[in-house]
């Protein structure tokens, strides 16, 4: 993951007006943008230089390629979202139980933001699948996705449940779901259902290591 410092300063950037931001960052936020709404594949580099307001040559100064681009693109978005889900789940106060149920509270927010278009990696993952010859953007896309399974992990691990690997994998099963099935129907209930469905999975492993 990021630096913090450098989280912050993405998450801020990405609220600014492209008119205050240097070079770098306008190219980034208006990528961010782009490829998040419309697709990766459908984003032309002209079309960011052009929205973005810098030259040619001032893109691939800080971008050589659209791949080193991409790849920038799905870091950030990455280093955003797990500060997202640390935010929600290192909240005082909560059980251990309540710190993984938390990762549904915090997409509760982007889930009812009009620009919401789903998770980005599950997105990337069907634009940059096992053919693509991208294999910095598929990395970038797998760190993700082995990150997140670690963070989920680490959450479960103090319930001590004898199989917690299962415990793992069904929450992020469930979790996925709520941000793939929210984005088709744009149901928040989706996601209280899913928590709900988490709760009672993790409750049965709970009352099995007391059996």
């Amino acid at each position: 993951m990021m630096e913090m410092r450098n989280v912050l300063k993405f998450v801020d950037v990405d609220r600014q007006s492209l008119d205050v931001l240097a070079p770098r960052d306008r190219i980034l936020k208006t990528a961010s943008d782009l490829f998040y709404r419309f697709s990766i594949n459908s984003v032309g580099i002209d079309r960011i230089i052009a929205e973005s307001g810098v030259a040619k040559m001032t893109f691939y100064k800080h971008f050589p390629s659209k791949a080193v681009l991409i790849a920038t693109y799905l870091r950030y978005k990455s280093a955003i979202w797990f500060q997202m889900l640390s935010s929600s789940t290192d909240r005082t106060g909560l059980s251990q139980m309540e710190r993984v149920l938390a990762i549904f509270d915090a997409v509760d927010q982007p889930l009812l933001s009009p620009s919401f278009r789903g998770c980005p990696f599950v997105n990337g993952l069907a634009e940059f699948g096992p053919e693509a010859n991208s294999p910095d953007v598929q990395a970038t896309i797998a760190a993700y996705f082995k990150g997140l399974h670690e963070f989920v992990a680490s959450l479960i691990e103090p319930l001590s449940l004898k199989k917690p690997e299962t415990a793992v994998i069904q929450v992020l099963s469930l979790f996925q779901g709520s941000l793939v099935m929210a984005q088709s129907t744009r149901d928040p209930a989706i996601v209280k259902a899913n928590r709900d469905a988490a709760r009672l999975l993790l409750e049965d492993g709970l009352r099995r290591n007391r059996a």
